[in-house]
């Protein structure tokens, strides 16, 4: 271990978010998590700097501290905050999935890791930092599989779990998949593959859930 990530783990052991009582400080902390968000999207992790994140925020350095005194401790929480918003992303999309087409459904799950990380373009930074733990990120891939199972089932109710857990896998690779395609800066065909990638999800889906529990349903 070197002596910078050694560092990390005694500051993330001796330091913790504060958490803001009043609305006053709730805004000042959104607003710095904004700031941090613009400046990790910018520069990366390691070269963004704490007074070059309040500056932008428009606030002392000495206010930034008060609520996250290390780095590690602003990007951890502003990694919880995007998770938080990508888990109710799913949870709104389980809600609507009994009334949507099998083809809407399978556009917003193909799109959804896509869309997710354009809007929070800090997030990739954040999570792809060599040599930093990710507290807020533990279990993550668990979670969504676990959340992308319930939107299946919503949609299929007579989906048994263990149908569910593997449909689950396969449409979360194909959404990671739809990243990486995103991802390939000098693919010119980007939006067309994505689009192949949306038809063979739909497809799947068509035939995964409309036979979902059928086993069951002959005894």
């Amino acid at each position: 271990m070197t002596s910078q990530n050694a560092s990390r783990g005694d500051d993330d052991i001796r330091a913790d978010a504060k958490a803001p009582r009043r609305e006053r400080g709730r805004a000042r902390v959104a607003a710095l998590l904004d700031a941090a968000g613009a400046e990790f999207a910018e520069k990366g992790f390691d070269a963004a700097t704490m007074t070059a994140i309040a500056a932008r925020a428009g606030a002392s350095i000495g206010s930034l501290y008060q609520f996250f005194p290390t780095k590690d401790v602003l990007a951890d929480a502003l990694l919880e905050a995007y998770l938080t918003t990508l888990i109710d992303d799913l949870g709104r999309l389980r809600e609507a999935a009994p009334a949507l087409d099998i083809a809407v459904l399978a556009h917003r799950l193909a799109r959804a890791f896509v869309d997710f990380r354009a809007a929070h373009p800090a997030f990739a930074p954040l999570v792809e930092t060599p040599g930093r733990s990710l507290p807020a990120a533990a279990g993550v891939r668990e979670r969504l599989r676990a959340d992308i199972a319930a939107v299946l089932r919503a949609k299929a109710p007579g989906m048994k779990a263990v149908e569910a857990q593997v449909c689950a896998a396969v449409v979360q690779q194909l959404m990671k998949a739809a990243v990486a395609i995103q991802s390939e800066a000098s693919f010119s065909h980007r939006a067309a593959a994505i689009d192949e990638l949306e038809r063979v999800m739909t497809l799947y889906l068509d035939e995964t859930l409309k036979g979902a529990g059928a086993s069951r349903r002959k005894r």
